[in-house]
């Protein structure tokens, strides 16, 4: 996949999770039932960032959660 390409679905992913954190608040100060439309979006644009990334930013990212996570046992 070229570069435009992975910017365009980091870009995309990143808009994705930002509307879906307006949704959450939105629901937490209205009380709207929005919740399944609230997780297919993260879903979808997490995919969206995965797709995004390269193989080494992966497993950076997951280097670090794990050294997080290990932290806290």
């Amino acid at each position: 996949m070229n570069k435009d390409l992975k910017g365009l679905c980091l870009f995309l992913g990143m808009i994705g999770l930002a509307y879906a954190a307006i949704l959450i608040i939105t629901m937490l100060f209205t009380g709207v039932k929005i919740l399944k439309s609230i997780v297919f979006i993260s879903a979808f644009s997490s995919f969206l960032i995965s797709l995004g990334l390269t193989p080494h930013v992966k497993q950076r990212l997951v280097q670090v959660i794990k050294q997080k996570v290990a932290l806290y046992k």
